[in-house]
């Protein structure tokens, strides 16, 4: 296989990768607004309407895919069990949130409790992404090769709209 083409194929793998993501941290944003209690920000709407949008758009993502019934049944679990797994994270980095900006304006900085702050964040962002990339892998096995493949083009295809610089 030349350079080009294991460039080209680790592309398609890296957007396919991509895919299912963008549902599941669209999850994560509903999750985030809830344990704030404050909408979905920019979105609007409450958590629960955030996770119908992204049920709706992962029912697209499994239209074009072309998904049997039982891959749908088995995608829409994986989902609701990553959306599961993910509140006691959200909800830990919300309370982790607050107490940095109660130590970014209290009176007196104490560099120690920022830095241990920042590291409970980068654990908990740790421990999210093994959640997400667990219900990847589990999502990607119950899709076919070419349905995987068909999944990549279409994220190559749409991942510009979104990501101008």
């Amino acid at each position: 296989m030349t350079s080009t083409a294991t460039h080209t194929k680790k592309r398609h793998l890296w957007f396919l990768l991509l895919g299912i993501p963008v549902v599941l941290g669209a999850a994560l944003c509903g999750l985030r607004a809830h344990a704030q209690d404050a909408g979905m920000g920019m979105f609007g709407g409450s958590p629960e309407q955030h996770k119908a949008f992204m049920e709706k758009r992962l029912d697209r993502m499994l239209d074009n895919v072309k998904a049997t019934d039982s891959q749908r049944t088995a995608i829409k679990a994986i989902f609701e069990r990553t959306f599961t797994e993910l509140q006691p994270i959200h909800q830990s980095h919300q309370q982790l949130h607050e107490d940095m900006v109660k130590a970014l304006t209290a009176t007196t900085i104490d560099r120690t409790a920022i830095e241990k702050l920042r590291t409970q964040a980068t654990a908990l962002i740790e421990q999210g992404s093994q959640v997400v990339s667990k219900a990847l892998a589990d999502a990607a096995e119950v899709l076919t090769p070419a349905q995987r493949s068909t999944l990549a083009k279409f994220i190559e295809e749409h991942h510009g709209r979104h990501h101008h610089f």
